[in-house]
């Protein structure tokens, strides 16, 4: 009778238990391969994933690179025209200098042709003094109209003198 007893008749046998615990576990084996499976799957996506993440990350920063390099070469190429446009300017400059330098007169030089100049002007000054000093004793005596215009026209040419030689000095 295979394990039944005739009091209690169920219809399960030892041998119908045995095939229902393996069913059981066949079943809960064929869950557990496919929630496994469904993992494995889930894994492999999110590793994919995860590599295109890293793939984009890195062609993101290679670009990132890229650009920096290009402004950091366009930077360079500006701050080295700015420097050659300032070399030219201080160069421009230097020149200016050097030709003013050339073409200066040193103080000394110049306080002594000032000297010189005054002295010739005090010396022409009084020397026309001293012409018109004797031309006015001339028509003070009165020598005639004649004489007396003369006077004058020598006073006149000697104060135009003087004048020219004003001139003269103040346009050096």
């Amino acid at each position: 009778m295979s394990g039944e007893t005739e009091r209690n008749i169920s219809g399960w046998t030892v041998d119908t238990l045995r095939l229902h615990l393996i069913s059981v576990v066949d079943e809960r084996d064929a869950k557990l391969e496919a929630a496994d499976t469904a993992a494995g799957l889930r894994n492999e996506q999110r590793f994919i994933a995860q590599q295109q993440a890293i793939k984009d990350a890195l062609i993101s920063q290679k670009e990132a690179v890229a650009a920096a390099l290009a402004a950091a070469e366009k930077a360079v190429l500006v701050a080295e025209a700015n420097a050659e446009r300032w070399r030219g300017a201080a160069n421009e400059w230097r020149g200016a200098m050097n030709d003013r330098e050339r073409t200066l007169m040193p103080r000394s030089e110049a306080e002594q042709r000032l000297q010189a100049i005054a002295e010739s002007c005090t010396q022409g000054a009084k020397a026309n003094a001293d012409k018109i000093e004797a031309l006015s004793k001339i028509v003070e005596k009165g020598t005639g109209r004649r004489e007396g215009l003369m006077i004058v026209f020598v006073a006149i040419a000697a104060i135009a003198a003087l004048v020219s030689i004003v001139i003269a000095i103040r346009a050096h």
